[in-house]
């Protein structure tokens, strides 16, 4: 008989909660992307997830809308951790294995813009940073003729420097106190710099 009330005792008490199973989250669908998804990250902007593929060294672009990939990204070998920087609607994606870290920007629902920043090539070099007067930009050993270029945050050109030698002075006259990134045009290397007068 103690068996019998212990049963019944377990239902009686499974079945106030019953409604609360009912509501609980359930597999909606499995989304086929690259191979060995290893992380994820939530774009709120505009609703995407982005899966990075370890194995195929891409990056899925998932609408969250419809759970479909919408484009696949070549991206570093070893796409292994993201970044959102929701101020300037990118994802950042760190390579594991290829030192560099990529940048996808949403330009438009279906299109999205790659860029990556290699550390292997990064022989680029600005100094003094943070600058007040002026910086010196020390340009990689197998680049003869170059130019380079000052952006403001908001990616407005301020400033463009032809070089001829592999280490030039660049002044800041007219460029106010604020962050800027420097570009060297013969790589896709970006450097932070910080003006302070």
């Amino acid at each position: 008989m103690k068996g019998k009330c212990k049963g019944l005792l377990f239902i009686a008490l499974i079945g106030p909660f019953l409604p609360l199973f009912s509501s609980a989250q359930w597999l909606e669908t499995t989304i086929t992307v690259g191979s060995n998804p290893y992380a994820l990250v939530y774009n709120m902007t505009n609703n995407k997830i982005y899966s990075a593929n370890w194995g195929s060294y891409s990056v899925s672009v998932i609408d969250g809308a419809t759970n479909s990939v919408i484009t696949v990204i070549g991206v570093g070998d070893g796409p292994i951790a993201f970044t959102y920087n929701p101020q300037y609607n990118r994802v950042y994606v760190a390579n594991y294995y290829g030192n560099s870290v990529s940048v996808i920007r949403d330009v438009m629902p279906w299109i999205e813009e790659y860029t990556m920043l290699d550390a292997s090539r990064s022989t680029f070099e600005i100094y003094p940073n943070p600058a007040r007067t002026h910086f010196t930009v020390r340009l990689p050993h197998n680049a003869n003729r170059s130019t380079v270029r000052i952006f403001d945050t908001s990616g407005t050109l301020v400033k463009s420097i032809e070089m001829t030698k592999p280490e030039a002075k660049v002044l800041l006259q007219g460029i106010s106190s604020g962050i800027y990134f420097v570009q060297h045009d013969n790589n896709r290397t970006i450097t932070k710099l910080v003006v302070t007068k």
